[in-house]
């Protein structure tokens, strides 16, 4: 078994937490066909980046649709708005009923250890939007842990 070493000859820890993990095919299919996402973010040109704990996840929206939501990261993704906070804020947040202040990203982010930054404009002008995609990333998950 090799055991990875650091640069500065220490080891390297390769084992990752469970932790909560989006099911990014279903959420981006879920959205693109959901009649209140796609008239609330029509015109909407946008790149996102959600992070929970250390793992990121990038979403592209052009034209109010999603084109793009992954997993991880090359790099190189651009985003202009940043959700994110640890992954037991997540998990308290991704639950079918959230308590008070794990309800909504926004709520979260003045209450919990949670981010919701970047281009407010832009955030305050989707909000809606915003909060449908919170919305379906909550039934998804929800759906992915109880089946």
């Amino acid at each position: 078994m090799v055991i990875p070493i650091n640069y500065h000859g220490g080891k390297v820890n390769t084992e990752r937490t469970a932790g909560l993990v989006l099911p990014v095919d279903t959420i981006r299919a879920r959205l693109n066909q959901d009649p209140e996402f796609l008239l609330t973010a029509r015109f909407w040109y946008c790149d996102i980046r959600f992070f929970i704990g250390e793992d990121p996840y990038f979403m592209r929206i052009e034209n109010g649709k999603v084109d793009h939501f992954q997993q991880g990261t090359q790099g190189f993704e651009p985003y202009s708005i940043n959700i994110g906070g640890p992954a037991e804020v997540w998990k308290k947040m991704m639950v079918r009923w959230p308590r008070p202040f794990y309800h909504d990203w926004f709520a979260a982010s003045f209450h919990h250890e949670f981010t919701l930054g970047g281009d407010l404009e832009s955030v305050y002008a989707y909000y809606y939007s915003i909060r449908r995609i919170n919305a379906i990333m909550r039934e998804a998950v929800t759906e992915l842990h109880t089946a």
